[in-house]
């Protein structure tokens, strides 16, 4: 019997980037058996646009965990790759994963490339392209539906390294590998203040994250790991100057903010909700 597969989106006002992530789920080489928006309560045309490209839409409280754990109970494939409504599937995405889940994986990462706009989206990219190979920093998107429900799906008490948490439970039964066809992230015209607010927003779970998984946290967490990856790449560094002065501005920066929980960005995440699909997940998301 051919193998099933389900994508669940989560949103919550994502009009100006959910059509081009529902097309590329539609024009894939293994178009999935459905697709699950659930949605956070938008005030936009998320729903309708989601409706008139034939996914099935849901209505979930806003907590990008909570929706995409009820996006997975409208999942009907054997399989669901979990998204983000900023995101756009390259044409083999799904049939990869298709063809490499063996009986003996648990999950699959699928690779993400960072793309946008403003400079600090572009920085992102760049610093994304130092971590290939680094597999703790990345979590991941596609499970089996029965052993995801099993685990009880992504923890809705954390927020930013709930994909890391589940990469890690997930790996009880058995190996988490990687697919080749990637993922493009559009970070759009992202600034260094809401870059920050992110890192202000996640930080508590951080430290959740530390106590349930200290040896990989001690990796994803550990701020000298990620300096190693980078200087290991001098020439890529002096061949991109202005980028790499952004990447250790933001280093140092989101370094100070997640140690010290700054109160004028945790306040000010606090009276703008984060939308729930537009923050690195990961950062697979690297965070």
């Amino acid at each position: 019997m051919m193998a099933t597969i389900s994508v669940v989106v989560p949103t919550f006002n994502s009009a100006p980037v959910i059509e081009k992530c529902l097309v590329s789920l539609k024009n894939q080489s293994r178009p999935p058996e459905n697709i699950v928006v659930c949605d956070g309560g938008s005030t936009d045309e998320t729903v309708s646009i989601a409706g008139a490209l034939g996914a099935t839409v849901v209505h979930a409280e806003a907590n990008r965990s909570h929706q995409r754990n009820a996006g997975a109970i409208r999942a009907i494939g054997e399989y669901i790759v979990f998204i983000d409504s900023d995101m756009r599937l390259t044409p083999r995405v799904l049939e990869d994963c298709l063809a490499n889940f063996e009986s003996s994986d648990a999950a699959l990462v699928i690779p993400e490339v960072d793309t946008g706009e403003s400079y600090w989206a572009k920085v992102r990219g760049f610093e994304r392209s130092f971590y290939k190979g680094a597999w703790w920093l990345h979590a991941a998107r596609c499970y089996r539906k029965s052993q995801f429900l099993e685990i009880g799906g992504f923890d809705v008490g954390m927020v930013g390294p709930e994909d890391w948490d589940l990469d890690e439970r997930i790996r009880n039964f058995g190996d988490v590998r990687e697919i080749s066809a990637p993922i493009e992230h559009y970070e759009g015209h992202i600034g260094f203040r809401r870059l920050m607010e992110k890192k202000a927003h996640y930080a508590p779970s951080f430290e959740t994250f530390r106590v349930r998984h200290p040896t990989r946290a001690a990796l994803c967490l550990s701020g000298r790991r990620r300096v190693l990856l980078i200087v290991r790449r001098p020439d890529k560094l002096a061949g991109h100057p202005i980028l790499a002065a952004g990447l250790v501005s933001l280093g140092v920066a989101e370094l100070i903010v997640a140690h010290s929980r700054s109160n004028r960005w945790s306040s000010s995440s606090k009276e703008r909700p984060l939308d729930p699909d537009r923050n690195p997940a990961p950062d697979s998301e690297v965070k």
